[in-house]
């Protein structure tokens, strides 16, 4: 973002819309919990896409109610509604996937998140991520100058390591990582949501996430955040670096993690850098 982009940004207390957002994010975990009780799951299909659930849709709601008086003017981009309502180049906008991994939650796997990121100029600023399986919020602050990340109120290390490739964490439905294990000497680990997973970069759980196939940008923005905040770095399978944008729904393939590891992993599989 240059200096002459900072009109909307000079407009939000970011700290403040940070803290209701933990909160909002909270209450969606919680939201997504309270569906699990009930034992009994409401199921539909989207149109040409996966299941959703009426996890899905509760945690949707809490996170529109609790997200949009934060900001006066924002827009909303959720999974769950987005060919609703029409962008707005450049005004602050909340990407939302309310719960990114239903395949997972719906077998009863801990690998499912919520995750929230917000773009101001169509660059994003703020996000987080929430696992309700373990009832964690993961949120990331990142500004030219400032990055400050934590999880659940507490601050957040810097991406801890020294670089090296350990493990690799993979979607668990990109059927290329069988064949992945064959042709680097890590540990491939498969994973559902991507919100997970880059919490899991940004933990130090994992060194590098490798996204195989395309995702969608509400499925990243939170996990973005958090994981640039403490350090991590997220590039394109062509060494280049990735910008996410609300204007550009689809996400290609791409690395995240350690920078260096991410580096080591594509020089692996053959980009030149």
């Amino acid at each position: 973002m240059t200096s002459g982009d900072t009109s909307h940004l000079a407009r939000v207390d970011l700290d403040a819309v940070r803290d209701g957002l933990d909160a909002a994010v909270r209450d969606a975990n919680e939201a997504i919990r309270a569906v699990v009780r009930q034992r009994t799951i409401r199921v539909g299909h989207k149109p040409g896409e996966g299941p959703v659930t009426e996890a899905d849709h509760a945690a949707d709601e809490v996170l529109h109610n609790r997200l949009m008086p934060l900001i006066e003017g924002a827009h909303w981009l959720s999974e769950e509604s987005a060919q609703e309502l029409p962008l707005v180049h450049g005004e602050p906008t909340w990407v939302v996937d309310p719960l990114d991994g239903t395949r997972e939650f719906l077998r009863g796997l801990p690998e499912f998140g919520v995750s929230v990121g917000l773009f101001v100029e169509d660059t994003l600023v703020l996000g987080a991520v929430g696992l309700p399986a373990s009832e964690e919020v993961l949120s990331g602050l990142v500004l030219p100058g400032r990055r400050e990340a934590r999880r659940d109120g507490a601050p957040m290390p810097a991406l801890p390591g020294d670089g090296r490739v350990r493990r690799v964490v993979v979607s668990r439905h990109d059927y290329e990582w069988r064949e992945l294990q064959y042709r680097i000497p890590f540990d491939v680990y498969p994973c559902g949501s991507a919100a997970v997973k880059l919490a899991h970069a940004a933990d130090g759980q994992a060194s590098v996430y490798f996204s195989t196939g395309p995702r969608s940008v509400w499925d990243v923005a939170g996990g973005l955040a958090v994981l640039e905040a403490v350090g991590g770095e997220v590039l394109m399978v062509t060494g280049e670096r990735l910008e996410l944008s609300p204007q550009q729904i689809r996400v290609p393939p791409y690395v995240a993690g350690h920078p260096e590891a991410c580096r080591t992993l594509l020089r692996r599989l053959g980009v030149q850098l």
